[in-house]
């Protein structure tokens, strides 16, 4: 088997995998990524490409004033008593790094723009923001990769969903944030290796000093492996294991599914379990970063906005409402899990008249439409009246009827006295607080989606320290061995603090291993 030597392999061509890579070059060391797929970019690159970086520059600039000490309050308030993979390390090392990687990415010619619509979830909170701590990245000309364009994952996934690039060879979003830090990782002499698989991890001592590398060869059929070492360190910043029916059932609560992931790139937890085989603890491995989800053509799409919106509500199969439909998309997604305990409510049914589906586009289906396919496939299903939607969902006809009459009154009066539905959404107007999420749901025909209990992505992973740095089960790091993205335990618990949260989470791992290796290399 050959062998080669480099200074830092990143096992993963996503955007932690990617920043991480141009860290250390311009750090000195050489680098190699390692990509299973063709294409470099991982799930960053078809989403939206937030980043929630609190305390960052930039929010001055939008008139919005923060602190590392307003932002560790917010987390330690939304995250409650530290535990293993949410240590109160971790959690300052996020908040301390935050303003230092917008700073670095800024000055590496990445240009971000605030995110003025995107607030913390948990507005109430102490320390809390109403907008500045999202970033994303402005448009990227694409044309400047050369012949790296191609291997740029496609766009399309997020362009569907209305933020198309138009003509101008421009990647926006993640597609953007992507592109530039490919850009600079080429410019940089980064070495990248596409439809290259890692097989294992080399030992070295006590720790881990390379991997095994099964590679194509000249683009042909035959595969040779490959032994790669690393003097400084192997940083595994790949997906979770959201993909993986096996793992889902081991570790998530049940029932689960695959197809309930909205992850964009499904992973498949090969780098989790590969770590975990060579010594590593894992933790949060029964997290997810939930959010209800409905299906069509097999697909899962989350139904977040679509929850708020009024005329619409959230029944079990008993007919019954059980929560502030307009939750965030965590704490919605679990409490699906906490109902089905006593009732069955997986799925539940997200039942809307059609006032709301002349307003309001509800997962693929634009306003207004009315897909005959989905209502043939039973993946919308619609009725001229409540009686017969209850018996076309099979759900208790007398408890959908009474639960109607219920939040019909509520939305009459502006509060829904049940579940304080819209609360956290309601805003002060003409000396009177007008809620946004309440609608009586009375205008056949009623229409209806069943609800699962998705995610994007799962939270559970490979444990380690506020350095990226991966723990045995006794606490003390492996040597050489890092983890970011998916393959690391996340240390958002129970909740999500604000859009970009796991992005964040990824680029601090992977720009906090690389000063730890910088910091433990011998030369």
């Amino acid at each position: 088997m050959e062998t080669l030597r480099t200074d830092l392999v990143v096992v993963g061509g996503g955007a932690a995998g990617l920043l991480a890579a141009v860290a250390a070059r311009r750090l000195g060391h050489d680098v190699l990524v390692v990509e299973a797929s063709p294409l470099v970019g991982g799930s960053t690159a078809v989403d939206g490409g937030r980043v929630w970086l609190p305390a960052n520059h930039l929010m001055e600039k939008s008139g919005v004033g923060d602190s590392t000490v307003e932002a560790a309050e917010y987390l330690d308030a939304i995250l409650g008593e530290p535990t293993e993979a949410s240590s109160a390390e971790r959690r300052a090392a996020y908040v301390e790094t935050a303003p230092m990687l917008a700073h670095w990415l800024t000055s590496s010619k990445l240009a971000l723009t605030v995110d003025s619509s995107a607030a913390d979830v948990y507005r109430q909170a102490p320390g809390a923001k109403p907008s500045g701590r999202v970033l994303y990245s402005q448009p990227f000309d694409r044309r400047s990769l050369g012949e790296w364009a191609t291997a740029l994952r496609s766009t399309t996934p997020v362009e569907s969903r209305g933020w198309r690039a138009r003509r101008n060879h421009a990647s926006r979003d993640g597609g953007a944030l992507v592109a530039a830090l490919l850009h600079r990782a080429v410019g940089n002499g980064v070495e990248l290796w596409l439809d290259a698989q890692v097989t294992d991890l080399v030992p070295d001592g006590d720790g881990i000093g390379g991997v095994v590398v099964r590679r194509q060869v000249h683009g042909t059929e035959t595969e040779a492996g490959i032994t790669v070492l690393a003097r400084a360190g192997v940083l595994l910043a790949t997906g979770g294991f959201e993909g993986n029916q096996e793992l889902r059932e081991e570790y998530l609560p049940l029932p689960t599914d695959a197809t309930w992931s909205a992850a964009p790139l499904p992973g498949d937890g090969a780098m989790i379990s590969l770590g975990a085989a060579h010594g590593a603890a894992t933790a949060a491995m029964d997290e997810a970063w939930w959010t209800p989800v409905l299906l069509a053509d097999g697909v899962a799409h989350p139904v977040d906005a679509e929850r708020a919106h009024p005329h619409s509500m959230i029944v079990d199969q008993t007919g019954s409402r059980f929560f502030d439909e307009s939750a965030p998309a965590d704490e919605a997604g679990r409490l699906l899990y906490e109902r089905s305990h006593g009732v069955r409510a997986i799925p539940s049914y997200l039942i809307v008249d059609n006032r709301y589906r002349r307003a309001y586009p509800l997962g693929p289906w634009e306003a207004g439409s009315y897909p005959r396919s989905a209502i043939d496939s039973g993946d919308l299903v619609k009725a001229s009246g409540l009686p017969e939607l209850a018996q076309a969902l099979g759900i208790d006809r007398a408890g959908l009827l009474g639960t109607d009459v219920r939040f019909n009154g509520f939305a009459r009066k502006g509060r829904d006295q049940d579940f304080e539905r819209g609360e956290r959404l309601a805003t002060a107007s003409g000396g009177r607080r007008r809620n946004p999420s309440l609608g009586k749901v009375d205008k056949p025909p009623f229409w209806a989606v069943p609800v699962y209990p998705g995610d994007r992505g799962t939270k559970g992973g490979l444990l380690v320290d506020a350095d990226a740095r991966v723990l045995r089960p006794d606490g003390d790091p492996i040597p050489g061995l890092y983890a970011c993205g998916g393959t690391a335990a996340s240390m958002m618990g129970r909740t999500s603090p604000a859009p970009g949260a796991a992005l964040g989470e990824a680029l601090i791992g992977a720009f906090r291993a690389v000063l730890r290796l910088t910091e433990a290399d011998p030369d």
